[in-house]
């Protein structure tokens, strides 16, 4: 293992999730673009959540490992990791209704 590597790794102990931001950055850099870019087939009176923002938190799902839609619920149902989702998603949080 070299020492970028060796670098990566420790990072990715410390906080895992700021350090797959940065690789995901680095690497593909458009890639919440192009979830913005994915065509939405519902009717617009339906959709409360752009295709990025859908997109992007399932993404993140699958970064954690959380393997159904509830257990994504139950850990995304956070004031906290709500507003990470977003900020990592370069997104202004909805007010509530």
């Amino acid at each position: 293992m070299n020492r970028e590597q060796e670098r990566i790794r420790k990072n990715l102990e410390k906080n895992p999730v700021a350090e797959c931001n940065k690789i995901q950055k680095k690497y593909y850099p458009m890639l919440f673009e192009k979830f913005a870019g994915v065509k939405d087939p519902r009717h617009q009176s339906y959709i409360e959540y752009t295709t990025k923002t859908m997109l992007g938190t399932l993404y993140y799902k699958c970064l954690d490992k959380i393997e159904s839609m509830r257990e994504m619920t139950r850990k995304f149902n956070d004031e906290q990791i709500v507003e990470n989702l977003y900020s990592f998603l370069g997104e202004r949080k909805k007010a509530m209704k």
